[in-house]
C-alpha cells in the first residue's frame, strides 16, 4: 500500500509529493488543478511494463485525432509537464514498509525496430518472410526500478500506422483498476461480476445495491443483444438492466467491483459522486471502506462535492479505524501544492464550515 507518492514533470505538476497516504485518499481541488492527472501517474506507475496505458489515459480524455506528421507529439506531448518531451518524468512511491518504486517516463529519439514481417496487404507491413530492421518512430520508455531486486525498460513506438509495444519482463503483484466516465463499460462489470457469482458471492454485492436500491432481490448476467449485461430483480416479472436503474446503481456496481477485483492492490476513481444523491452518501462511504478493508485495496478518488466529503468524513469517523485522509490541491502560481486533512483537522473544518475542496 502507497504511504507516499511523488510527481516530477508529469501533466500539470513540475513537482509535488502526497502524503501520508491512508486506505482511503480522497482528492479535492478547483478545475485543472490535477486531480485527475494525479490519478492517471499512479496508473502509469501502477503498469511500469506497459507504455500503452500512456495512450490509453489521452484516449480516455478524448484525444484520438492526431497530425500524422508530428503523431508522437501529438500521442504523448501532452504527458510532460509544459509539453517539454525533452524532460523526463518521475513517479516514485513508497510503501508502508518503506520499499520505493521508481518509474522514468521519456520520449526518446527516432528508435530501429526490428519486426515480423506478415503483412496483409495494406501497406501496413511488406509481404515478404523473416524479420526486417527498419527505423521508427520516436520511441516512448518506461524505465522501472524497485527496492525489491527489480529492473525493466519497456517501449512503444509508431510503425507504419500501428502502435508497436515491447514490454519489460517484471513480476507485480500489484492490481489496479481506472474508473472513469470513459473508463468503465457494462460489460466490464458483467465480466467482473460474474466471477463473483461463480464462487457464490453475489449476495455481498446485492446488499451494498440495497441501500441504493431497496426492492433489489438478486443480479443475473444475462446478454442484452450481443453484449452480457448485470441485469436485476425488482420483483416486477422480469430482470432488467441495471443501467435502467439509473446511474447511481451502476456506478455503485462498478465501485464495488472494481475493488473486488483488486485485492491487494489500487482502485483509482475519478468523480466519485457522480450518480449518486448526497443523501446516500454516508452509508456508501461505509460499503467501500468495508469492502476496500476486506480486500486489502487502496483507493484514491476526486470529487468536487463538499456534500461527499462530509459522508466520508462521518463514516470513517463511526468506524473502528479513520484510514482515510482528504488531500486538496491548489494552484499557487505555477506550482500545484497539496494540503492533507487528518480527523482532526477535518473535524475542525466540518464545525466550522471551512471550505477544503
Amino acid at each position: 500500500m502507497y504511504r507516499s507518492f511523488t510527481i516530477k514533470k508529469f501533466r500539470c505538476f513540475r513537482e509535488l509529493t502526497i502524503e501520508p497516504l491512508a486506505r482511503v485518499n480522497l482528492i479535492t481541488g478547483m478545475n485543472n488543478v490535477g486531480k485527475t492527472a494525479l490519478l492517471e501517474a499512479i496508473f502509469l506507475q501502477l503498469g511500469p511494463d506497459n507504455p500503452d496505458l500512456a495512450t490509453r489515459i489521452n484516449v480516455w480524455r478524448g484525444m484520438t485525432n492526431f497530425d500524422r506528421s508530428n503523431i508522437e507529439e501529438e500521442l504523448w506531448g501532452s504527458l510532460f509537464f509544459g509539453y517539454d518531451t525533452s524532460a523526463a518524468i518521475e513517479l516514485e512511491s513508497k510503501d508502508e514498509n518503506g520499499y520505493r518504486r521508481s518509474l522514468r517516463i521519456s520520449l526518446g529519439k527516432g528508435v530501429t525496430a526490428e519486426l515480423p514481417a506478415s503483412g496483409n496487404g495494406n501497406g501496413h507491413f511488406p509481404q515478404t518472410m523473416g524479420s526486417i530492421s527498419t527505423a521508427a518512430s520516436r520511441e516512448l520508455k518506461f524505465m522501472y526500478s524497485d527496492d525489491m531486486g527489480q529492473s525493466g525498460s519497456s517501449r512503444a513506438f509508431i510503425f507504419g500506422e500501428r502502435l508497436k509495444v515491447e514490454h519489460a519482463p517484471l513480476h507485480s503483484s500489484s492490481v489496479s483498476t481506472l474508473l472513469s466516465n470513459h473508463a468503465r463499460t457494462p460489460i466490464d462489470d458483467a465480466r467482473r461480476f460474474s466471477k463473483f457469482e461463480a464462487v457464490g458471492r453475489q449476495d455481498e454485492i446485492v446488499q451494498t445495491l440495497k441501500l441504493l436500491e431497496p426492492r433489489l432481490r438478486r443480479l443475473a448476467v444475462l446478454m442484452n443483444g450481443d453484449a452480457p449485461m448485470v441485469n436485476g430483480d425488482l420483483n416486477i416479472g422480469r430482470l432488467i438492466p441495471l443501467s435502467m436503474m439509473g446511474e447511481g446503481i451502476s456506478r455503485l456496481l462498478s465501485i464495488i467491483l472494481a475493488i473486488y477485483d483488486s485485492p491487494r492492490g489500487v482502485v483509482l476513481i475519478d468523480e466519485i459522486e457522480n450518480g449518486l444523491h448526497y443523501s446516500t452518501m454516508v452509508e456508501v462511504w461505509k460499503a467501500i471502506a468495508e469492502t476496500a478493508r476486506r480486500s486489502e485495496t487502496q483507493i484514491f478518488a476526486t470529487t468536487h462535492s463538499w456534500e461527499c466529503i462530509k459522508a466520508a468524513h462521518e463514516a470513517f469517523a463511526a468506524s473502528d479505524a479513520y484510514d482515510f485522509r482528504l488531500h486538496r490541491l491548489d494552484r499557487v502560481k505555477d506550482e500545484i501544492r497539496v494540503a492533507t486533512y487528518n480527523q482532526e483537522t477535518l473535524d475542525t473544518a466540518v464545525e466550522m464550515s471551512h471550505e477544503v475542496r
